[in-house]
């Protein structure tokens, strides 16, 4: 733990401080309030923990990226993929950074959503990046955005898509060994397929309601199915990477939702059986995602400025890659399951406890 947090930060104080921050969320991860953790961490003062997540001069996007070098080698290069996550978080009251209210009409609460990026291999995911996503009501609101202490360089119009790229491109940059790239509907935009056909990465999208190829009617079946729609697709769907193709799939779940696929592949790679290596990736990741959940306080947080959410999300992530094994096995079967219909969208968490947020 000392080896991944302690050369980010210049004095011992703040550097003690983390170490044991992130030893509170690995102890009870459900408790997240600056109160709690404090009293976890044996911090003499709330003021002390909240100042390590608003005004201790260190960078979380530095340990960001030590916490990828430590996941990424640890769970190896063996069909190496990364998966784009929407992560979705109940949040009491309206003053943290990016809530909004979701749901039906009487029904409405507020939550946060953000983008996480996961590397899995062998079947075990690491999460390595993560984005918070600001929705429309806050990036056409400049006060709001600058009393939650956001950057104003980031306060535009950014679609879960755009957040997807600013990690994968970290990612590519790092030189992550990345053999496949995975995501939801929410990362199905064409401007992040023409990045990563131009990229010449392998990917797998599951696509919103669009236009395509008629499946026929459901039967009654105990497995999932999948099936070839298309290989001759029009230029709406893109163009692909030299020596690549551009193939659309649907599959069918065991309760018969229906859901499209565009698969960019080598041509020598069989549609179906890489289109289904590539989503098996997303239970893993949400999996993952889950773990830092329920084992380091991902989401336990009562933060409400920006900079706070980014370093108690970094903080947890550190959390959650010291729980990797250093030789992790074929994950073991737990929720979500691989026939979710969405498996990386992931569960909205819901915080227990309230306390003096961190400000």
């Amino acid at each position: 733990m000392l080896a991944l947090l302690g050369g980010h930060f210049a004095r011992a104080e703040p550097r003690d401080l983390a170490l044991a921050y992130v030893q509170a969320l690995l102890a009870d991860p459900a408790r997240g309030s600056a109160v709690e953790i404090a009293a976890r961490a044996g911090s003499g003062s709330v003021w002390s923990t909240q100042r390590l997540l608003t005004r201790t001069v260190w960078d979380a996007d530095l340990l960001r990226d030590s916490v990828r070098s430590h996941v990424v080698p640890r769970l190896g290069a063996s069909g190496p993929c990364v998966v784009l996550c929407r992560h979705e978080t109940v949040r009491a009251g309206a003053g943290a950074v990016a809530v909004t209210p979701a749901g039906a009409a009487g029904h409405e609460r507020n939550t946060q959503v953000a983008a996480l990026l996961c590397y899995v291999s062998r079947g075990v995911g690491g999460l390595i990046d993560r984005e918070l996503h600001l929705p429309p009501r806050w990036t056409s609101d400049p006060e709001r955005c600058a009393r939650a202490g956001v950057p104003p360089e980031r306060v535009r119009p950014q679609s879960m898509a755009d957040l997807g790229q600013e990690m994968l491109e970290r990612a590519v940059a790092a030189s992550v060994p990345i053999g496949w790239v995975f995501g939801g509907p929410e990362f199905a935009d064409p401007g992040l397929r023409r990045w990563l056909c131009h990229q010449r990465l392998p990917f797998c999208v599951e696509l919103p309601q669009i236009p395509g190829p008629s499946v026929p009617p459901a039967e009654s079946r105990q497995n999932e199915s999948w099936q070839l729609l298309s290989r001759s697709l029009g230029a709406a769907f893109g163009r692909p990477a030299p020596g690549f193709g551009l193939t659309l799939l649907a599959r069918r779940h065991p309760s018969g939702r229906i859901s499209r696929f565009l698969l960019h592949a080598s041509l020598s790679a069989p549609g179906i059986p890489a289109a289904r290596t590539m989503t098996a990736a997303g239970p893993a990741a949400a999996r993952a995602v889950h773990e830092a959940d329920a084992r380091a306080g991902l989401s336990s947080h009562h933060v409400r400025r920006w900079v706070a959410w980014y370093r108690h999300t970094t903080l947890a992530m550190t959390a959650a890659a010291l729980r990797l094994e250093a030789a992790p096995r074929a994950a073991k079967p737990g929720p979500p399951q691989p026939g979710s219909p969405h498996p990386v969208r992931t569960e909205p968490s819901h915080p227990r406890g309230r306390a003096p947020r961190s400000r």
